[in-house]
């Protein structure tokens, strides 16, 4: 393996909070990149403070831990026209920008991409925001809850007949930090040619369609949304969960015509891929009503692990549905690597590796700690040509912050 990784040498100056924004700057720390995290003196980003509590009540939660390793924490008042001019003299340092504010919020902080691209020749400034910057939701709130609500991802999703229901994870905030990264590893990839710099602007509505364009071709065509069909695939028969002997569930995607005629044999029941009502694919689609219930009589014969077994040996994609404590125990979990212990400021974590691997860089397993919020200001400043006297100064006048940060009491009304 090579000691070296891809984005070392890049430093990043990230103002996002809660999940896409860092999950996008998080993995440009896992390759190499140097990320400051900017927190607001007194409160930090929200996400400290949202999920559950692992390290007792001022520990932080496991969504922090989560998102933020291998980054650096530092104060700043962006509301302080002070706090501002401090930035402006960090941004020569920087190569990228990552903000995840409403649209407008920078621009009227004298930090929005002009502001800062005079500053600093060929930055790259990635803007995160939930609906764009024009239209008339430009300024509505929204997380991801409501992504999920308003781009037909939970209107899919659920028992047929039944009410939409919540994928139960915040994946429209990790697609859309994985969105950015891409954007932003493609304006590094073309700094050269473009010495301007280049304005990123991403919004969390547009992602989902895009993870969402298998289905928006066949909406348009045909004028029908997506129907919930629970356990089940719309458009794929058998491609579902079926309930085994031990009342365990058994999913299974035979969705091609080879592992359809594989899966009849393994079931022993041959007969099937000649009969005419589940001859291709769009005739078992069809015939959907007849052929489930044959499949869900001939699978509560036999446990989920018997089934297991059968599939395997048959070439029948085929997985039992179990919780995510039950899969991070699996020996293929453990083989691959993708989990990772992280140790530091006397506390261990276990959280999920970088997921690519590659002999040309070495990124796995030497990872930091999400940082204490605060604790790196002092020493970015530093390093950055900022006078200690004035670092002083505005540490005393609560401009900026460390890890002994002491937020000020409210004035009486």
């Amino acid at each position: 393996m090579s000691g070296s990784k891809p984005l070392e040498g890049i430093k990043v100056l990230d103002f996002s909070h809660a999940m896409a924004g860092p999950f996008c700057t998080m993995y440009m720390g896992d390759m190499g990149a140097e990320v400051w995290k900017i927190e607001k003196p007194g409160r930090g980003d929200g996400i400290r403070f949202t999920g559950t509590r692992i390290f007792g009540k001022e520990g932080g939660t496991d969504w922090y831990y989560a998102m933020n390793r291998n980054k650096k924490s530092l104060l700043i008042d962006l509301r302080d026209p002070r706090g501002r001019d401090l930035v402006y003299d960090l941004v020569p340092e920087c190569d990228v920008v990552v903000q995840n504010f409403r649209p407008g919020v920078m621009e009227k902080l004298g930090l929005g991409f002009e502001d800062l691209a005079k500053r600093k020749k060929g930055l790259i400034y990635c803007s995160i925001s939930a609906f764009g910057y024009e239209g008339p939701y430009k300024n509505k709130p929204a997380n991801d809850v409501i992504m999920q609500s308003i781009s037909g991802l939970m209107d899919m999703t659920g028992e047929m007949g039944g009410q939409p229901v919540r994928v139960g994870m915040a994946i429209t905030d990790i697609t859309t930090g994985v969105y950015a990264l891409a954007g932003i590893l493609a304006a590094l990839r073309v700094r050269d040619e473009h010495p301007e710099g280049q304005n990123l602007n991403l919004a969390m509505l547009d992602a989902c369609l895009a993870f969402e364009s298998m289905c928006i071709p066949g909406v348009v065509a045909t004028g029908k949304k997506v129907p919930k069909v629970g356990r089940s695939h719309a458009t794929s028969v058998p491609y579902q969960a079926f309930v085994c002997s031990d009342e365990k569930l058994l999913m299974v995607g035979a969705f091609t015509q080879g592992f359809w005629r594989s899966l009849c044999h393994a079931i022993g029941m041959p007969e099937l891929i000649e009969d005419p009502r589940f001859a291709g694919a769009f005739d078992r689609v069809d015939h959907r009503n007849e052929l489930v219930p044959i499949l869900e009589d001939v699978f509560k014969t036999k446990t989920a692990e018997e089934w297991e077994k059968i599939l395997d040996e048959a070439d029948v994609p085929n997985a039992p549905i179990i919780g995510i404590d039950e899969t991070i125990k699996l020996e293929q979990v453990k083989a691959n690597g993708i989990l990772t212990e992280i140790e530091g400021d006397g506390r261990k974590i276990t959280n999920a590796n970088f997921p690519i691997d590659c002999a040309a860089w070495d990124i796995r397993d030497h990872h930091k700690m999400a940082p204490v919020m605060g604790i790196d200001t002092r020493q970015i400043l530093k390093d950055a040509g900022i006078d200690d006297s004035r670092v002083a100064e505005l540490m005393d006048q609560k401009v900026i912050g460390d890890e002994h940060f002491v937020k000020p009491p409210k004035k009486a009304k």
